[in-house]
């Protein structure tokens, strides 16, 4: 059925209802009503269902929402054809629908049932529909399909997301779950021309930069850090990693905030982020991105998606990205490429599986541009504060680097890093399946680093570091999801079990604590080369130290709802083994050893975790307002050992957290205000006098308060901002005398808010306009509060231009991130230096489609 023909359809229903639509339309072939899809569409508001029905089956679906405004859903399970899916959604909502086709696309209209009428008598009619003859799948409701306008989204885009399966392993609405869960979506990351997890994840509240120095996936959720370069890519673990995922292959970037052991085993109480990869299309699409800016960027990106047979059972997705650029930091460069291929399968309508592969090489330099503290201490050494002086980084300018041109031309850090990744689900039967996951990472760093060992306000001492480091990590898990019903409670089930295993080794590593002082205020570079080859090459036979960790856990969830879907209990439980072998010659044994250290054999520490439970209940108010509440329980990934040998226990978290959640316009924006409750036990540092072991501080308690709101206010205007209040302290620090003040890196508030302003919703062409800030309040360096980095406000902007060039679509888009200059601190290292945040960058970007 041609444009025309699907105008005369859309025509006919809003003048005359469904009943006159059936007098006019000629119904497609019998084929595409039996389209055949496995659907998993959980109960809930009838809008969602029908915008993730749209995504799965590939359709347009065209309502009045004014139909839905009132109506839920039992939802979808298993595999049906389309036709059966639309009548069990519809199922009692008084619904009915039209199917037309122009050849290429499905395009379903909702109408009210004839036998009910609208305050004239006659039937309910839709809204005129605006077919456009260039391209008859762009159908258009008041803002167009893909888009969500004024009169909502026919499927799931913009800067909403309804739903995540971070949070509960099931796909359960964010309305309905008891816990804090953010997501970034691809349209922020596009926007705001997004390069790294840190800057997508700080979009949402209660995340900040932690101490990484540029070069692992660190954050600060809710005051305490996110662990040893741990994140998540696909809801399995990765540590010791930056860059686990390249923005390239980022579809989304999940924020789950408290503690998760239930489901993730050995976690630090703060949250997690979870970076979710793209997936192969059933319908062929390829980009080419070439973006370029300040200090030499230079990144290009080309992305190839479709199916491989006519019955797209096999569908595959190819990606790779060359970023190269210079900084703002003397000597201080990256020269990286990547590369992905991932493929779907599907050989029956009950099976699917997924396979990735990835690769990554990357040159960069490890901890740049460290701006020291000059630490002065009294008699009884403690710091002493002198304002303007000992009490923040020292005034040098943001092209400052504690390290040399040679390093970076002889001895800069190397990745070599490859992913292989799978995923399967089998359904059992109509609302029960069985889901796997699994990915194995190879890493093999060339580690060479020139760090800041002291400063006496003119002099930096320096030591020097050159090694090899091999990871390999593990990580797995097995699920059975399925719903029950008994009697009027309704229950969502999950049982599982993960398995994770992190190896590393530290071989043909030297040091040298005498590295060449540097007057930081007049620095003289050059002359250390010769001194770094032999260093490294006297450590050729020297290993610094190795580790295994492994931790397996067995977990069961229960939601729970009863009394219309108004009330949601979730309750869930999980045991826990955790095993360290760990061995170092990194301290006082090493003068005895070196160059020639062995670590082997490794000691073996092995903890049984009590259970870690959570609880939580949640009220729907109505369909578009909840409040919860939820107490969890926690097992830290630390089991840190002290220069004495002793191994301290795991590190504990507990939770209490309530709060509310709210959707507006029909569920094109959505907020949420959470108060918690978190309390760290059993709190580890790194010993600054020796960094490969551990501190006790003791307990920090963290409170606080966040907001979020994303999504579209009008069919032009979108947004996405949070603000958070958060006091964190230390609580108890085996008496070391910092009981009372504030926990290192941690601002007590911070804001952030972007919004976007598009001409023409939904079309080719138009204009967009964005802009946007990020305020940071002073926060403490160290734990002892001897200094603090300054707070701030930085603002960005965005333009951008699409347009149709040769039938293709190419979008023209300029970023300026930080317009007005602001001199800032990003994080500090937690003791004697922090690092500058990045000053007025310029990015352009040109996107062509095919």
């Amino acid at each position: 059925m041609g444009a025309t023909a699907l105008a005369t359809v859309l025509s006919a229903l809003a003048i005359g209802g469904a009943d006159d639509a059936r007098a006019h339309a000629q119904m497609p072939d019998k084929e595409i009503v039996e389209i055949v899809r496995a659907y998993s569409i959980p109960a809930g508001r009838m809008s969602t269902a029908l915008t993730r029905l749209a995504d799965t089956s590939g359709v347009l679906i065209v309502y009045d929402t004014t139909l839905t405004r009132t109506l839920t859903t039992r939802g979808l399970e298993g595999t049906h054809t389309l036709n059966a899916a639309l009548e069990k959604l519809l199922s009692g909502s008084g619904l009915n629908y039209e199917v037309a086709a122009d050849g290429n696309s499905v395009l379903i209209v909702l109408a009210q049932n004839a036998g009910q009428r609208n305050d004239a008598g006659g039937a309910e009619p839709l809204p005129t529909i605006d077919i456009g003859a260039e391209d008859g799948r762009r159908a258009k409701e008041r803002g167009g399909p893909g888009r969500s306008g004024s009169g909502g989204p026919s499927r799931e885009t913009g800067y909403a997301r309804s739903s995540t399966t971070s949070a509960t392993r099931t796909d359960t609405p964010l309305i309905d779950t008891p816990q804090s869960v953010q997501v970034v979506p691809r349209e922020v990351i596009r926007d705001r021309q997004i390069l790294n997890v840190l800057e997508a994840a700080q979009n949402v509240s209660g995340v900040q930069a932690d101490n990484s120095g540029r070069f692992y996936d660190d954050f600060l959720i809710r005051g305490f850090s996110s662990g040893y370069g741990h994140t998540y890519r696909n809801g399995l673990r990765i540590d010791g990693t930056g860059g686990a995922v390249d923005m390239a292959f980022t579809d989304r970037v999940e924020v789950v905030k408290g503690p998760a052991s239930m489901l993730y085993g050995r976690i630090e109480p703060g949250g997690f982020v979870n970076v979710v990869t793209k997936r192969p299309q059933e319908e062929f699409a390829a980009t080419l991105d070439t973006q370029f800016g300040s200090w030499g960027l230079s990144r290009t990106i080309a992305d190839v998606t479709g199916p491989i047979d006519d019955q797209k059972t096999v569908l595959y997705r190819v990606m790779g990205v060359y970023d190269r650029a210079d900084s703002f930091v003397n000597f201080n460069h990256r020269n990286n490429g990547a590369a992905a291929l991932y493929l779907t399968f599907r050989p029956t309508e009950n099976f699917e599986a997924n396979v990735q592969f990835e690769h990554y090489e990357q040159m960069k330099s490890i901890r740049p541009g460290q701006i020291p503290v000059n630490l002065l201490y009294d008699d009884l050494g403690k710091p002493l504060t002198i304002r303007g002086f000992n009490d923040r980084p020292a005034n040098l300018p943001r092209r400052y680097n504690q390290a040399d041109p040679e390093y970076w031309s002889q001895f800069p850090y190397v990745v070599h890093r490859t992913v292989y990744a799978f995923d399967w689900t089998w359904r059992l039967a109509d609302k029960w399946k069985v889901t796997n996951a699994f990915h194995y990472v190879d890493a093999h760093e060339n580690q060479n680093a020139i760090f800041n060992a002291g400063f006496d306000g003119v002099t930096l001492n320096r030591s020097f570091y050159a090694g090899v480091v091999k990871r390999y990590q593990l990580s797995t898990n097995l699920n059975l999801i399925g719903e029950i019903d008994t009697g009027p409670i309704h229950h969502a089930l999950l049982a599982g079990v993960d398995w994770f295993h992190y190896g590393d080794d530290w071989p043909s590593t030297g040091w040298l604590s005498s590295f060449p002082s540097l007057n930081v205020w007049t620095p003289s570079y050059r002359g250390v080369g010769p001194l770094m080859h032999y260093t490294a090459d006297l450590g050729r036979n020297n290993t610094l130290f190795a580790s295994r960790w492994q931790n397996f856990g067995a977990y069961v969830q229960d939601q729970i709802s009863f009394l219309d879907d108004r009330v949601h209990l979730l309750l869930g439980g999980r045991y826990d083994k955790a095993e360290e072998r760990y061995g170092t010659t990194y301290g006082s044994d090493s003068a005895e050893c070196y160059p020639a250290c062995s670590p082997f054999p490794l000691d073996r520490y092995a903890d049984k975790t009590p259970l870690s439970p959570r609880a939580g209940l949640l009220v729907k108010l109505d369909r578009d307002t909840s409040l919860y509440g939820s107490y969890t329980r926690s097992a830290g990934t630390n089991n840190g050992k002290s220069s004495g040998g002793d191994i301290y226990p795991p590190e504990r978290g507990l939770q209490w957290e309530v709060g509310v959640k709210k959707l507006w316009m029909d569920g094109r924006l959505s907020t949420s205000l959470a108060l918690f409750d978190l309390r760290k036990k059993n709190v580890l540092q790194s010993d600054p006098f020796n960094p490969a072991f551990s501190l006790a501080v003791g307990e920090v308690t963290s409170r606080g308060i966040e907001f979020d709101i994303a999504g579209q206010v009008t069919e032009n205007l979108s947004v996405i901002g949070s603000y958070t209040f958060n006091s964190v302290k230390i609580t108890d620090d085996n008496d070391n005398g910092n009981v009372g003040k504030r926990y290192y890196g941690a601002a007590p508030n911070v804001g952030s808010l972007w919004a976007k302003w598009d001409t023409a919703p939904g079309a080719r062409e138009g204009f967009e306009f964005g802009a946007g800030f990020y305020a940071m309040d002073r926060r403490y360096g160290s734990n002892d509060n001897s200094w603090y980095m300054p707070a701030y406000v930085k603002f960005d902007a965005m333009a951008s231009w699409r347009t149709v060039i040769a039938g293709h679509d190419v979008a023209f888009r300029f970023n300026v991130k930080n317009i007005g200059d602001a001199r800032y601190f990003e994080n500090s290292n937690g003791y004697n230096s922090a690092a500058y945040g990045a000053p007025r960058t310029f990015l352009g970007q040109v996107s062509f489609k095919w």
